[in-house]
């Protein structure tokens, strides 16, 4: 079995290098004077606040010596990785996300904004794997496979029904995403530190409830079909925007 705290240190040095590089791109938008970019900013500061909270959570998880003959040990390890995990990949794709606005709010040329909805798109799905994988390490005493499947197969349908609203409600989504986009991206970095919260918090010394993998699992794929449709909704509004000075 892999070292939990040597790996924990691994990720703490990586989320303080992105953290990084997300200051650097919010400092260079602030000279950027452009209304516009407060919503990419907004994201950047939300990607950059939850990565800053990942390194200190790994960082934390690193200096506990790693025993393995210790069941109440690694059960503790297990479920701080598990929501320390969950708060990296929400930060990584924020950090994706704000380049796609970017991307939008230079008016790049279609084909490289369509680049960057893969690239992010991409990203989603192998953190969303990493996450599906990840999660069923809080029950160490038992055998993680059959709740992968579980997880995947959920999160499929959470995905599928997401989707589907999301095309029914299309036009409300739009209003509201206008309107309160900011105070969207403020819920999502709420969300960051409840999981804070529940790090600190002694769950894993009961018997953690078969729905809560699921819960983490659909808030991780509802964060991500947020972030798509928001993306989605920029680009519309930009066109459109392009559409009326062109008229």
């Amino acid at each position: 079995m892999y070292d939990i705290t040597t790996m924990s240190s691994n990720y703490a040095n990586l989320a303080g290098i992105l953290a990084g590089f997300s200051f650097s791109g919010i400092y260079l938008l602030i000279e950027y004077e452009k209304r516009d970019s407060s919503e990419v900013i907004g994201i950047l500061f939300a990607g950059f606040f939850g990565l800053i909270l990942a390194a200190f959570l790994f960082s934390n998880i690193s200096r506990i010596a790693y025993d393995p003959g210790s069941p109440d040990l690694m059960q503790e390890l297990a479920f701080n990785v598990v929501i320390a995990s969950i708060i990296f990949c929400i930060a990584v794709i924020q950090m994706f996300v704000s380049l796609v606005f970017i991307f939008i709010l230079y008016r790049l040329p279609k084909l490289v904004i369509s680049l960057g909805k893969i690239i992010y798109y991409e990203t989603a799905l192998i953190t969303a794997m990493f996450i599906t994988t990840t999660i069923p390490r809080l029950y160490v005493d038992d055998n993680p496979a059959g709740l992968t499947k579980d997880l995947f197969l959920t999160g499929l349908v959470f995905l599928l029904l997401i989707y589907i609203l999301s095309k029914m409600l299309k036009r409300r989504l739009d209003l509201i995403f206008e309107k309160n986009f900011l105070q969207i991206v403020a819920g999502i970095t709420i969300l960051m530190v409840m999981l804070v919260g529940l790090y600190r918090s002694r769950l894993y010394l009961g018997e953690i409830p078969v729905i809560f993998p699921h819960f983490l699992n659909f808030v991780y794929i509802l964060i991500i079909m947020i972030n798509g449709f928001s993306i989605n909704h920029e680009h519309r509004m930009m066109m459109l925007k392009d559409h009326q000075e062109s008229d």
